[in-house]
């Protein structure tokens, strides 16, 4: 079982830093480049030169889960494309929210089970800290930190509203036919509506 990414905590979702990154990768095809334009040229407008280190470091990190064509629809989407792509690159970059998608979000969707309070998580993270010593072995203050941010990012992503009911994306048959032709099985981690069933 491989071991989980946990450095989730260090970084928001990002969205709009992240399409910035896209489009820089898009246009100089090097990610050394990228990175150098991040930290030397600020080039996400960040205060300190560790928080564009820190958070340029976790936005490269997730952009490398895609391919070319994910990237630059990354660069272009908006709506429900541009959350889904962004829950698609969290989920490749963090397993442990990958797996919260896989057995908690899509299977109570399925089960039509409408929402997804934080007790659906306490007992997720019980089974996690069993099969995850790396998991396990974190404070209970940095566990609470992971909690968070994986609500932090469905909020962002649109999949959870403020009073934690489930709200499926609807995302276009563009979005369905980029991502199906590399990594079907993500289009496993969203609630199924629309293009999706």
């Amino acid at each position: 079982m491989a071991k989980y990414c946990l450095s989730l905590t260090g970084a928001g979702t990002y969205q709009t830093e992240t399409v910035a990154v896209a489009r820089a990768f898009l246009e100089r095809g090097d990610w050394v480049e990228v990175r150098r334009l991040i930290v030397d040229e600020n080039l996400l407008l960040l205060n300190t030169d560790g928080n564009r280190k820190r958070i340029g470091g976790e936005i490269l990190k997730r952009l490398k889960t895609l391919n070319n064509q994910e990237i630059e629809l990354y660069a272009n989407a908006v709506g429900d494309d541009l959350a889904a792509i962004t829950w698609i690159s969290l989920c490749r970059t963090y397993p442990l929210v990958k797996s919260f998608a896989q057995e908690v979000l899509v299977k109570r969707y399925a089960r039509m089970i409408p929402d997804l309070p934080h007790t659906t998580y306490d007992a997720f993270a019980d089974d996690q800290r069993f099969e995850h010593p790396e998991f396990a072995a974190l404070t209970q203050k940095s566990q609470d930190k992971v909690e968070i941010r994986v609500f932090g990012f469905l909020r962002d992503c649109h999949l959870i509203d403020r009073s934690y009911h489930i709200t499926p994306l609807y995302v276009s048959p563009r979005f369905v036919e980029i991502v199906s032709q590399e990594h079907e099985e993500d289009l496993a981690l969203f609630p199924k509506v629309g293009v999706l069933l």
